[in-house]
């Protein structure tokens, strides 16, 4: 059986398209732009009361290293603090090529001011992902790895559900839901879009917040669309999907992987309302 392709054979695709002279004329006007805000509000089942206008700011993909301006990575904390969240919410890939970037997320993903979650993805597993889970540890951030978790936000318990990487086969949705109780719709983490498809199977009203498309990074008129559903397998690019009972959204990333520049798709910050059906 061939081997999926993941963002970065994708991403050495657009590099091939750039030799023929595609990439660098679409680059050479675009700047590594700053983090853009995006907000967008779900109509959760069952939300307690309590969390009727819950906000929660999502950063992903921050991929510290040499190809991710540490600016970058400083804005895109500025600006979740700025939303005034209840929670933040972070969707993986934290590293990108080398274990010397454990100590960049160190120095680098400190600072967030509202009780924070997340999730590993795929290349905090091919790098480091002890190193990771350690790091995000130390900075007082709880780490979900096929398990669910209560938060208590505004007095009430909101269930939030990790689930690991699904690029990397560490993804088991059934032990991440197991035992969580119905018919609350929790919130759930997950880097890879594609492990909506396995929630909307459980048959029962989620909000899923994932990463690892970075958008795109590199978004070319009908080349870019064409590779990720044709050849990499990624129907979720970025934005809203609702699948069954299952919210879905996917952000855009933070930082950069494979080549150093994003076209047409800014870095992004979500901030994620939640407001009773």
């Amino acid at each position: 059986m061939p081997k999926p392709l993941g963002r970065r054979d994708l991403l050495k695709g657009a590099l091939a398209l750039g030799a023929a002279g595609v990439l660098p004329a679409a680059a050479s006007a675009a700047p590594t732009p700053q983090p853009r805000a995006e907000t967008i509000a779900f109509a959760v089942p069952g939300l307690d009361p309590a969390h009727e206008g819950l906000r929660i700011a999502q950063l992903s993909d921050l991929h510290v290293g040499r190809r991710t301006a540490p600016e970058t990575v400083q804005a895109a904390i500025e600006q979740a603090n700025a939303f005034r969240p209840d929670l933040v919410v972070l969707t993986g890939d934290f590293l990108s090529s080398h274990p010397r970037e454990v100590e960049a997320m160190r120095s680098q993903l400190g600072g967030l001011a509202a009780p924070t979650v997340a999730v590993l993805g795929n290349h905090d597993h091919w790098v480091d992902p002890d190193g990771a889970r350690r790091v995000l540890e130390e900075h007082g951030y709880a780490v979900l790895q096929n398990e669910w978790t209560t938060i208590r936000l505004r007095g009430a318990p909101l269930p939030v559900v990790g689930v690991d990487d699904l690029h990397t086969h560490h993804a088991d949705v059934a032990a991440a839901v197991k035992g969580l109780p119905r018919p609350v719709a929790p919130l759930v983490l997950a880097h890879g879009p594609r492990t909506a498809d396995v929630l909307r199977r459980l048959e029962r009203p989620m909000l899923c917040l994932s990463g690892h498309t970075h958008g795109g990074q590199i978004d070319l008129p009908i080349i870019t669309p064409l590779f990720l559903h044709g050849v990499a397998r990624e129907p979720y690019v970025r934005g809203h999907f609702q699948l069954g009972q299952v919210h879905l959204y996917v952000n855009r990333g933070i930082g950069n992987s494979a080549l150093k520049v994003r076209v047409n798709c800014p870095p992004e910050v979500t901030l994620a309302t939640l407001r009773r059906v």
